[in-house]
């Protein structure tokens, strides 16, 4: 507003001049305003105006905390995909990192992935997704099929055979054997 001795009502208008900031989003306006009365006398003042964007971008969804079993698929597609806004940014730029947590056995353990959303003036915020890898299911075999020897024949399961045993997790399960002799 402006006031004048000898007009009430002084006409107010303004011009801006605005220079970019450091990203999209954020910039300087030099605002400046003139006010003129009706004898054509005019006086300014310089306004500016700083636009910044210090607001980290919102998670609107973070895949939540699952538990699986080893031989399925970690995979974000799977697993799920984080999304985030920004007051400011339209096009929230959303990564992911992981970090692997070793368990009591190499089939077993523990990812953190770590959803990051970064604005363009690289603001940032995270969410934390954890995925608990286990081993649960015990290995198969086929059994070595009841043989019947002569007494000097070898015991050994080169001579009687051996079971064949698989996993879902491990690809090579140590197969061991014990023998009762009854008799």
């Amino acid at each position: 507003t402006a006031t004048d001795n000898c007009d009430n009502t002084p006409f107010v208008a303004h011009t801006d001049v605005v220079v970019p900031g450091q990203c999209a989003q954020e910039m300087t306006i030099y605002r400046t305003w003139t006010a003129t009365d009706d004898c054509l006398n005019a006086s300014t003042c310089l306004q500016i105006i700083s636009v910044q964007d210090n607001t980290p971008p919102t998670f609107t969804e973070c895949p939540g905390d699952v538990t699986i079993e080893c031989d399925e698929s970690t995979s974000p597609d799977v697993l799920g995909v984080a999304s985030a806004t920004d007051m400011c940014d339209p096009e929230v730029e959303v990564s992911m990192n992981d970090m692997t947590i070793e368990g009591p056995c190499p089939q077993s353990y523990t990812i953190e992935r770590t959803w990051t959303a970064v604005d363009d003036c690289g603001n940032e915020s995270t969410c934390l997704q954890i995925i608990t890898v286990e081993d649960t299911t015990p290995p198969t075999f086929v059994c070595a099929e009841n043989v019947t020897i002569e007494c000097d024949e070898s015991t050994l399961p080169d001579n009687t055979g051996y079971t064949v045993g698989s996993d879902n997790c491990d690809p090579d399960p140590e197969e061991t054997y014990l023998d009762n002799i009854i008799g």
